[in-house]
Protein backbone atom coordinates (compact mmCIF):
# COMPACT_ATOMS: atom_id res chain seq x y z
CA UNK A 1 0.00 0.00 0.00
CA UNK A 2 1.20 3.53 -0.73
CA UNK A 3 2.28 5.67 2.21
CA UNK A 4 -0.72 7.30 3.84
CA UNK A 5 0.65 10.79 3.22
CA UNK A 6 0.72 10.33 -0.55
CA UNK A 7 -2.81 8.91 -0.59
CA UNK A 8 -4.15 11.77 1.51
CA UNK A 9 -2.39 14.29 -0.73
CA UNK A 10 -3.99 12.82 -3.87
CA UNK A 11 -7.42 12.71 -2.21
CA UNK A 12 -7.11 16.34 -1.15
CA UNK A 13 -5.99 17.37 -4.63
CA UNK A 14 -8.96 15.64 -6.23
CA UNK A 15 -11.49 17.13 -3.81
CA UNK A 16 -10.02 20.59 -3.20
CA UNK A 17 -11.44 23.88 -4.39
CA UNK A 18 -14.89 22.93 -5.73
CA UNK A 19 -15.98 25.42 -8.36
CA UNK A 20 -19.03 26.10 -10.45
CA UNK A 21 -19.08 23.94 -13.53
CA UNK A 22 -17.29 21.07 -11.79
CA UNK A 23 -18.31 17.58 -12.76
CA UNK A 24 -20.79 16.15 -10.22
CA UNK A 25 -19.33 13.55 -7.89
CA UNK A 26 -15.79 14.83 -8.28
CA UNK A 27 -14.85 14.24 -4.66
CA UNK A 28 -15.77 10.55 -4.88
CA UNK A 29 -12.66 8.43 -5.30
CA UNK A 30 -13.37 5.16 -7.11
CA UNK A 31 -12.40 2.09 -5.14
CA UNK A 32 -11.69 4.06 -1.98
CA UNK A 33 -13.26 1.54 0.36
CA UNK A 34 -11.54 0.33 3.50
CA UNK A 35 -8.00 -0.95 3.14
CA UNK A 36 -7.55 -4.70 3.36
CA UNK A 37 -6.63 -5.89 6.84
CA UNK A 38 -3.30 -7.51 7.68
CA UNK A 39 -2.76 -11.04 6.46
CA UNK A 40 -3.29 -13.76 9.06
CA UNK A 41 -1.72 -16.46 6.90
CA UNK A 42 1.59 -17.83 8.09
CA UNK A 43 4.76 -16.76 6.31
CA UNK A 44 5.45 -13.59 4.32
CA UNK A 45 2.51 -12.11 2.44
CA UNK A 46 2.71 -10.09 -0.76
CA UNK A 47 2.16 -6.38 -0.33
CA UNK A 48 -1.42 -5.44 -1.25
CA UNK A 49 -2.07 -3.13 -4.20
CA UNK A 50 -3.01 0.42 -3.34
CA UNK A 51 -6.67 0.93 -2.60
CA UNK A 52 -7.55 3.21 -5.51
CA UNK A 53 -6.09 4.18 -8.87
CA UNK A 54 -5.89 7.84 -9.77
CA UNK A 55 -3.90 10.32 -11.81
CA UNK A 56 -4.04 14.05 -11.21
CA UNK A 57 -3.41 16.40 -14.15
CA UNK A 58 -2.95 20.12 -13.66
CA UNK A 59 -3.42 22.26 -16.77
CA UNK A 60 -2.30 25.87 -16.41
CA UNK A 61 -2.25 28.60 -19.04
CA UNK A 62 1.01 30.54 -19.10
CA UNK A 63 -0.28 33.76 -20.66
CA UNK A 64 3.14 35.43 -21.04
CA UNK A 65 4.56 32.50 -23.00
CA UNK A 66 1.25 31.64 -24.77
CA UNK A 67 1.54 28.07 -23.58
CA UNK A 68 -0.43 25.43 -21.69
CA UNK A 69 1.68 23.64 -19.09
CA UNK A 70 0.36 20.19 -18.19
CA UNK A 71 1.67 18.21 -15.22
CA UNK A 72 0.30 14.68 -14.81
CA UNK A 73 1.02 12.83 -11.54
CA UNK A 74 0.81 9.06 -11.86
CA UNK A 75 1.80 6.42 -9.32
CA UNK A 76 5.24 5.33 -10.55
CA UNK A 77 4.58 1.58 -10.24
CA UNK A 78 1.33 1.92 -12.25
CA UNK A 79 3.07 3.93 -14.98
CA UNK A 80 5.84 1.35 -15.24
CA UNK A 81 3.36 -1.55 -15.35
CA UNK A 82 1.42 0.15 -18.16
CA UNK A 83 4.59 0.58 -20.24
CA UNK A 84 5.57 -3.07 -19.64
CA UNK A 85 2.04 -4.16 -20.64
CA UNK A 86 2.59 -2.43 -23.99
CA UNK A 87 5.79 -4.39 -24.59
CA UNK A 88 8.21 -1.82 -23.21
CA UNK A 89 11.01 -2.48 -20.76
CA UNK A 90 10.86 -2.10 -16.99
CA UNK A 91 12.05 1.50 -16.58
CA UNK A 92 13.07 1.36 -12.89
CA UNK A 93 12.36 5.06 -12.57
CA UNK A 94 14.06 6.97 -9.79
CA UNK A 95 16.64 4.26 -9.13
CA UNK A 96 20.32 4.04 -10.06
CA UNK A 97 19.31 1.36 -12.61
CA UNK A 98 16.86 3.57 -14.56
CA UNK A 99 16.49 2.66 -18.23
CA UNK A 100 18.51 4.91 -20.55
CA UNK A 101 15.49 5.58 -22.84
CA UNK A 102 12.99 6.17 -20.03
CA UNK A 103 11.97 9.61 -21.34
CA UNK A 104 11.10 8.22 -24.76
CA UNK A 105 8.90 5.47 -23.30
CA UNK A 106 7.11 7.84 -20.92
CA UNK A 107 6.63 10.40 -23.71
CA UNK A 108 5.23 7.76 -26.08
CA UNK A 109 2.84 6.51 -23.41
CA UNK A 110 1.55 9.98 -22.51
CA UNK A 111 1.05 11.15 -26.08
CA UNK A 112 -0.83 7.94 -26.93
CA UNK A 113 -3.24 8.39 -23.98
CA UNK A 114 -3.74 12.15 -23.69
CA UNK A 115 -5.19 14.50 -26.31
CA UNK A 116 -6.28 18.15 -26.27
CA UNK A 117 -8.47 20.25 -28.53
CA UNK A 118 -8.29 23.98 -27.79
CA UNK A 119 -10.96 26.30 -29.20
CA UNK A 120 -12.03 23.48 -31.52
CA UNK A 121 -8.56 22.69 -32.92
CA UNK A 122 -6.54 19.54 -32.19
CA UNK A 123 -3.23 20.45 -30.55
CA UNK A 124 0.05 18.59 -30.31
CA UNK A 125 1.66 17.77 -26.97
CA UNK A 126 5.38 18.34 -26.47
CA UNK A 127 7.04 16.23 -23.80
CA UNK A 128 9.03 18.40 -21.37
CA UNK A 129 10.38 15.83 -18.89
CA UNK A 130 9.43 14.21 -15.61
CA UNK A 131 10.14 14.61 -11.91
CA UNK A 132 10.16 12.32 -8.90
CA UNK A 133 7.14 13.01 -6.65
CA UNK A 134 7.50 10.46 -3.83
CA UNK A 135 5.67 7.33 -5.02
CA UNK A 136 4.37 9.23 -8.04
CA UNK A 137 5.98 10.55 -11.19
CA UNK A 138 5.10 14.05 -12.38
CA UNK A 139 5.10 13.93 -16.19
CA UNK A 140 5.39 17.32 -17.86
CA UNK A 141 4.01 18.21 -21.29
CA UNK A 142 3.31 21.52 -23.03
CA UNK A 143 1.11 22.92 -25.76
CA UNK A 144 2.63 25.97 -27.44
CA UNK A 145 1.12 28.92 -29.37
CA UNK A 146 -1.97 29.20 -27.19
CA UNK A 147 -2.99 32.84 -27.54
CA UNK A 148 -6.47 32.44 -26.07
CA UNK A 149 -8.52 29.76 -24.32
CA UNK A 150 -12.29 29.63 -24.68
CA UNK A 151 -12.81 25.87 -24.63
CA UNK A 152 -10.64 22.86 -23.87
CA UNK A 153 -11.73 19.38 -24.86
CA UNK A 154 -9.60 16.66 -23.33
CA UNK A 155 -9.36 12.91 -23.82
CA UNK A 156 -7.52 11.09 -21.04
CA UNK A 157 -7.00 7.31 -21.32
CA UNK A 158 -4.10 7.08 -18.86
CA UNK A 159 -4.16 3.64 -17.19
CA UNK A 160 -7.79 3.09 -18.29
CA UNK A 161 -6.91 -0.26 -19.87
CA UNK A 162 -5.07 -1.33 -16.72
CA UNK A 163 -7.57 -0.68 -13.92
CA UNK A 164 -11.38 -0.73 -13.99
CA UNK A 165 -11.56 1.86 -11.19
CA UNK A 166 -8.97 4.25 -12.65
CA UNK A 167 -9.92 7.92 -12.13
CA UNK A 168 -8.18 10.67 -14.09
CA UNK A 169 -8.80 14.05 -12.47
CA UNK A 170 -8.15 17.11 -14.63
CA UNK A 171 -7.63 20.49 -12.90
CA UNK A 172 -7.67 23.58 -15.12
CA UNK A 173 -6.39 27.07 -14.21
CA UNK A 174 -7.14 29.43 -17.07
CA UNK A 175 -7.11 33.22 -16.71
CA UNK A 176 -8.01 33.10 -13.03
CA UNK A 177 -10.76 30.50 -13.48
CA UNK A 178 -10.41 27.05 -11.92
CA UNK A 179 -12.40 24.10 -13.17
CA UNK A 180 -12.30 20.33 -12.82
CA UNK A 181 -13.21 17.31 -14.92
CA UNK A 182 -13.28 13.80 -13.48
CA UNK A 183 -12.69 11.13 -16.14
CA UNK A 184 -12.88 7.35 -15.86
CA UNK A 185 -13.30 4.19 -17.91
CA UNK A 186 -16.95 5.15 -18.54
CA UNK A 187 -16.15 8.73 -19.55
CA UNK A 188 -12.73 9.39 -21.10
CA UNK A 189 -13.52 12.81 -22.58
CA UNK A 190 -14.62 16.11 -21.09
CA UNK A 191 -15.01 19.77 -22.06
CA UNK A 192 -14.51 22.96 -20.05
CA UNK A 193 -15.42 26.50 -21.08
CA UNK A 194 -13.85 29.73 -19.90
CA UNK A 195 -14.71 33.40 -20.01
CA UNK A 196 -18.09 35.16 -19.99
Amino acid sequence: MKPLGVLLCLMILSAAEPVSGATPGLAAVPGSGPAPGPSTAPGPAAAPAHVFYVSIARVKWNVDDARLDVSVRIFTDDLEEAIVAEGGPRLRLWTDQAHADRDRYVSDYLTSRLAFRINGADRQLTYAGMEDALDATACLVQITDVESVDTIEVENRILIEMFDTQANVMRFEIGGEKKFVNLSKKTVTGTVRFGP
